[in-house]
């Protein structure tokens, strides 16, 4: 006959724990960290249409940055960007060229020019962009390619931007020298010439060398002293 084999039956009933169920860690779903970021981004692009409307556009764009990198498919925030960016530079008083984000006017031709303005103009018309500074923002990157498209209007443009420049640069300089520290004046007691010893001049140097003495075994001090006599 075949042993038996006897179980202990566990005094703890089967399915049942003893430790809570709030105190074991659970694992993280990586589809709750998604729509976290998700959410996140979508929190910072309204963070970031509430600074434009405050005029903030410095804080717009750090906040539609934020918000592509929560979630760098976040769609539209491209746009937005741009948006808050040509408003930052017309605030700022920037040049043409900056409001359609040519800073190298070194490179600035006519084919970059055009490029550049479609680009943005594709990017910020309110048709495709939904952020409240669209409309705006093609309308300063509009009035821009108006200037920089036409030869004459442009070149006119670009000698009022060097006079800028040179008057800017010029008051610079004036300021540096104005706010350069004074020269001490040389005091009048001691004319400039010197003449030499028994001359007929209106002041006499002479050099004097000291040498302290001390106690043997350390080195002597030794100081040079120029005494000036006025005649």
């Amino acid at each position: 006959m075949a042993p038996t084999l006897k179980f202990k039956r566990s005094s703890m009933a089967i399915g049942r724990s003893r430790i809570p169920s709030n105190s074991i860690p659970q694992a993280l779903c990586p589809d709750h960290i998604t729509n976290l970021a998700q959410t996140a981004a979508v929190k910072a692009r309204e963070a970031a249409e509430a600074y434009f409307t405050l005029g903030n556009f410095e804080y717009a764009i750090m906040q539609a940055k934020a918000a592509k990198e929560f979630d760098p498919d976040l769609y539209g925030i491209e746009n937005y960007m741009n948006a808050y960016q040509v408003h930052s530079a017309v605030s700022h008083k920037e040049n043409l060229y900056c409001v359609l984000g040519i800073e190298n006017l070194t490179v600035a031709d006519s084919e970059t020019i055009k490029k550049q303005y479609k680009r943005l103009a594709l990017t910020l018309h309110p048709d495709k962009n939904g952020s409240m500074a669209a409309e705006g923002a093609f309308k300063h990157v509009k009035a821009a390619w108006d200037v920089l498209s036409d030869p004459a209007k442009r070149e006119a443009y670009d000698k009022s931007l060097r006079r800028r420049f040179q008057a800017a640069h010029g008051s610079n300089k004036r300021r540096a020298s104005e706010c350069k520290p004074a020269q001490p004046q040389r005091s009048s007691a001691f004319p400039r010439k010197r003449a030499s010893p028994g001359g007929d001049g209106s002041c006499y140097k002479k050099t004097i060398k000291i040498i302290r003495k001390c106690n043997p075994g350390q080195k002597a001090t030794v100081m040079m002293v120029s005494v000036c006599r006025v005649a």
